[in-house]
């Protein structure tokens, strides 16, 4: 079955049929009595256009029924920004809000969409917001209402040049470009940046030096070069904007829709700009030698919808044929009339009884374990006496004080408690060389003292230099700051010379203590 896409532009209409991906028919229609026709005119207009529709689709003899609709930027409202991860029923509301910033007018006077893209490294979803009036919609599906085609789908021009890109075989993976561009002054040129197939940006360049007349009547198409001139000063400013807005997100190539005889000059310009570009031939896609035009591959491009998708899904004419949600006011909902087309199944129903009660009976069974458990834990509680309610003041105030004397007990145990991990940790730190451990102990014979005994060898050849070292372990223990930290004497207790298999060695011992001695 052909497909039709229609490109309207802001001095053309583009027609192309196609069957599959192959280009069938071709036609353009041009505004004659107007360059800025937006069916914003009086009915008489409207009238005309659909005539004129309908007489170049006859003589043409193009048959198809159904199209896709691309519309250039200025029929639109296309905005990107940022919003954090949420649910899509809440994000709806909030896109919704944040959308009226851009919205010079009520919201509610608009048939909008939009289509979130998540961001897994910084958490956040790159939005993109499509809106356009519901008036000039209605407009729109008015006129080919008339000439009896159904339109399918609505988009933006600028992104349905994305399936003219995949359709080239070009790979778009990764950050990339997309310009496409017509030096005969007729369309507007696009410029769109997208990140793995979703737009992250786009632009639509308006090209004619004169938009205010009629493409013929100013000296415009005869000026490609100014053109040209144009169309690169626009481009430094659209990737100024882009660079500020995304850091770090360079664009890789640019692939470009062009003139051909005008590629080499825009290549030079990229080179410039360090931005890699390639040209995509425009005869190579459609499949024979017409002559290359930006509206023409705009509506070439909405004709191939059905068969070659691309990850911007938003389609407004969908939005608009959407029921919308009835709700129920002062009314009895007829459930009869809801149940009366339903039909039961004895055996469905068995089989529906049947899987609740295993589920039922499953979740029994692993419940039981864990009320066990409780059971269990509930009769392990330690049982506390009732005070008695005849007691006088005196004797509750006796108990209140047995009690907080217990308590103070139980907390001296908990905040009292000497921990030497840390001191002991940082003891090996301390020992120079020459110098080792043979054992070690903690005493504690009285409330609140703390002895903590090293014993060790030394043995370094001679016995003052051993007993240097056994000085220094000492001044080392007494100025680490954890081990000082709990004990705040430490000293020599014993320190000898011992003989052993033919050799003296110095044995000491070392004592430090958490209290000051005399105290």
């Amino acid at each position: 079955m052909n497909k039709l896409g229609i490109y309207f532009g802001p001095n053309s209409i583009n027609i192309a049929e196609s069957k599959g991906k192959k280009l069938v028919n071709s036609v353009r229609i041009p505004f004659l009595e107007s360059s800025d026709i937006e069916l914003e005119g009086k009915v008489p207009l409207e009238i005309k256009l659909v005539a004129i529709i309908n007489e170049a689709l006859r003589s043409n003899k193009i048959e198809a029924k159904e199209a896709s609709l691309a519309l250039s930027g200025r029929d639109l409202i296309i905005r990107g920004f940022d919003m954090p991860d949420m649910p899509r029923d809440e994000m709806a509301s909030a896109v919704k809000f944040e959308a009226k910033k851009y919205i010079p007018f009520r919201v509610e006077e608009l048939i909008s969409d939009f289509q979130a893209q998540a961001e897994r490294s910084s958490r956040v979803n790159n939005v993109l917001f499509m809106g356009l009036k519901k008036e000039m919609l209605d407009r729109y599906l008015s006129v080919f209402n008339q000439v009896n085609i159904k339109i399918r789908r609505l988009e933006y021009s600028g992104f349905s040049i994305i399936r003219a890109l995949k359709l080239s075989g070009a790979n778009d993976s990764g950050v990339i470009g997309i310009l496409c561009a017509d030096f005969s002054g007729d369309d507007e040129a696009n410029f769109a940046v997208l990140e793995n197939g979703f737009p992250l940006f786009n632009r639509d360049i308006n090209l004619s030096l004169n938009p205010g007349i009629p493409t013929g009547l100013d000296s415009a198409e005869n000026q490609p070069t100014v053109l040209l001139d144009k169309l690169k000063s626009e481009i430094r400013v659209s990737l100024d904007y882009y660079l500020r807005k995304f850091p770090g997100k360079n664009i890789q190539r640019i692939f470009s829709f062009v003139n051909y005889e005008r590629y080499q000059e825009l290549e030079s310009f990229m080179e410039e700009l360090s931005i890699p570009s390639k040209f995509i031939d425009f005869s190579k896609l459609v499949g024979n030698q017409q002559a290359y035009s930006s509206g023409f591959l705009k509506g070439y491009s909405a004709s191939l919808a059905d068969v070659v998708s691309t990850k911007v899904r938003i389609n407004l004419a969908e939005v608009k044929a959407q029921p919308k949600k009835t709700v129920l006011s002062g009314s009895k909902l007829d459930v009869s009339a809801l149940l009366k087309d339903v039909k039961i199944d004895p055996r469905t129903v068995f089989l529906g009884v049947l899987i609740c009660g295993f589920v039922f009976a499953y979740g029994l069974y692993r419940l039981a374990p864990v009320k066990l458990d409780l059971n269990n834990i509930i009769s392990k509680r330690v049982k506390v006496e009732k005070v008695d309610d005849n007691l006088s003041s005196a004797q509750l105030r006796e108990i209140s004080s047995q009690y907080k004397k217990k308590l103070a007990s139980l907390d001296a145990l908990i905040r009292k408690q000497l921990y030497v991990t840390e001191a002991l940790d940082s003891i090996p730190r301390c020992i120079p060389d020459g110098v080792w451990l043979t054992k070690f102990s903690l005493n504690k014979a009285e409330k609140g003292k703390a002895v903590l005994l090293l014993e060790g060898r030394s043995y370094l050849r001679s016995a003052d230099k051993e007993f240097e070292a056994v000085n220094k372990f000492v001044d080392n223990l007494r100025n680490d700051a954890a081990l000082s930290k709990y004990f705040i004497e430490v000293g020599i207790t014993s320190i000898d010379q011992d003989a052993q298999e033919k050799i003296t060695i110095t044995r000491f011992t070392l004592s430090c203590k958490n209290y000051k001695e005399g105290k």
